[in-house]
């Protein structure tokens, strides 16, 4: 599924003759992966609940964890938000818009593909509801062990991020 936009997002990088120094520079910090992770979490969320509404409705889990993890969530995004500063190359907030733009495109479009998406994201939307208050970063470091997502990688692989940087 994800394999159509990481190719895509590949040529874009490779067409920016991203050299060595580019790609440490463009490295994550561990604080910035984990906050990729949690916007790419809130992000998927945000897409299930307005795209399964009919079919499963889960705005109220999904409002209740923006409730619970409103700060944290806040401090994931300013973190990635001065990733795109430090990293320089452009406007930071032109290319963080980018980047939130194909995290939930990527969302949506692999939401589409799956015809049991809205089944399928039960098990996510049950499992946010037991995160306590101030341990999201755990959280989504820990579904990360568990699946096969690629955003939130320590060195510049992560699709979204590499496409936002190419901008």
């Amino acid at each position: 599924m994800r394999f159509g936009f990481a190719t895509a997002v590949a040529a874009l990088t490779l067409g920016v003759g991203a050299g060595s120094a580019f790609s440490q520079q463009a490295c994550l910090t561990r604080e910035e992966a984990v906050a990729v992770k949690a916007r790419v979490m809130q992000t998927e969320l945000m897409v299930a609940t307005l795209s399964c509404v009919r079919a499963v409705d889960q705005s109220s889990k999904y409002n209740a964890f923006m409730e619970r993890h409103s700060a944290e969530l806040q401090r994931h995004n300013r973190v990635i938000q001065q990733h795109f500063a430090r990293v320089g190359g452009g406007n930071p907030q032109r290319r963080y818009d980018t980047f939130t733009t194909a995290l939930a495109n990527d969302a949506s479009n692999r939401s589409m593909a799956n015809p049991t998406f809205c089944h399928d994201t039960t098990a996510l939307f049950d499992s946010i509801v037991r995160i306590e208050r101030g341990k999201l970063a755990d959280a989504v470091e820990e579904r990360a062990r568990h699946t096969p997502q690629r955003f939130g990688e320590l060195c510049g692989r992560d699709p979204a991020m590499q496409y936002a940087l190419a901008r």
